[in-house]
C-alpha cells in the first residue's frame, strides 16, 4: 500500500445517494460472488453499515469474460471536482527527443495500492445479493480516482529523470545503454522506498510481464 497519498473526496450535498441492487442473472450469480470473495480475502472491501449504495454491474469483455464493476454514477454526480491534470501527449513528446532506449512499466491494479481515506470510505459502499460492502482503497470508476492516481504518480516520479508519466503507464527514456540501466535503478528503488511500505496483498507494483526493460522504438501512446 502506498504511503504517498490516500484518496479523500468531498461531496456536494449531505443526503445520501442510494440505489437498488441491479439483478443479476442466475448464471453469473456464480461470478459475482467469487469476485467478492476475492476482495473480501485481499482486504479490497469490507462489509458496511453505511447509507450509501451504488449498484453493482456486470461487464462483458470482448474475451466473453465479465468484470465486476460498481456503478457510482450518482454518486460521481455530487463528487466535488478534482483538478488535478493528467500528463498530456504533447508535453511528453518532446522530452524523448535523442532517446534511443524507451522502456514501459505498467503498475498492476495501481487503484488498489492507494488507501481510502477513513472519512471517505462510506461513500464508496456498494449493493449487492451479499448486502452492502465499501472499499478500504481507491476503486475504480469514480470521477476524481484518475486525479488522485496521477497525484501519486507525480509525487512518485519528483526529481526524477528521463521517466515520463501517461495514464497509467510510466515511460522510461534513454540515450545510451549505461544510462538505462541508471533510470532502471532509480525507478525500482523509488517504487520500493515510495510505494511499497507494507507487506500486503495489493501493493502499487510494477506489472513485470506488461513492461518492457528495452525497446528502440516507441509505440503511438494512446
Amino acid at each position: 500500500m502506498t504511503n504517498l497519498i490516500e484518496h479523500n473526496f468531498e461531496l456536494t450535498q449531505t443526503e445520501p445517494v442510494r440505489c437498488k441492487a441491479y439483478p443479476t442473472p442466475y448464471k453469473t450469480q456464480e461470478i459475482v460472488d467469487k469476485e467478492i470473495d476475492d476482495l473480501l480475502e485481499m482486504g479490497v472491501i469490507e462489509r458496511s453499515e453505511a447509507p450509501y449504495a451504488s449498484p453493482l454491474v456486470l461487464v462483458k469483455k470482448p474475451d466473453n469474460t465479465y468484470s465486476v464493476c460498481v456503478n457510482f454514477k450518482e454518486l460521481n454526480k455530487i463528487t466535488a471536482f478534482d483538478p488535478e491534470p493528467m500528463m498530456s501527449p504533447d508535453d511528453i513528446f518532446p522530452r524523448l527527443a535523442g532517446s534511443k532506449i524507451c522502456f514501459p512499466f505498467d503498475f498492476c491494479k495501481g487503484y488498489y495500492g492507494i488507501p481510502m481515506l477513513e472519512e471517505s470510505k462510506d461513500y464508496t459502499t456498494f449493493v449487492c445479493s451479499r448486502g452492502l460492502m465499501r472499499f478500504n482503497v481507491m476503486p475504480f470508476g469514480m470521477v476524481n480516482s484518475g486525479s488522485t492516481y496521477n497525484r501519486m504518480i507525480r509525487k512518485l516520479l519528483d526529481g526524477s529523470h528521463n521517466l515520463e508519466s501517461y495514464v497509467d503507464d510510466v515511460l522510461g527514456h534513454t540515450e545510451n545503454w549505461s544510462k538505462h540501466m541508471e533510470i532502471l535503478r532509480d525507478f525500482f528503488l523509488k517504487e520500493s522506498e515510495k510505494l511499497i511500505c507494507v507487506l500486503d496483498p495489493v501493493n502499487v507494483k510494477s506489472d513485470l510481464s506488461r513492461s518492457n526493460f528495452w525497446v528502440t522504438h516507441c509505440e503511438e501512446i494512446a
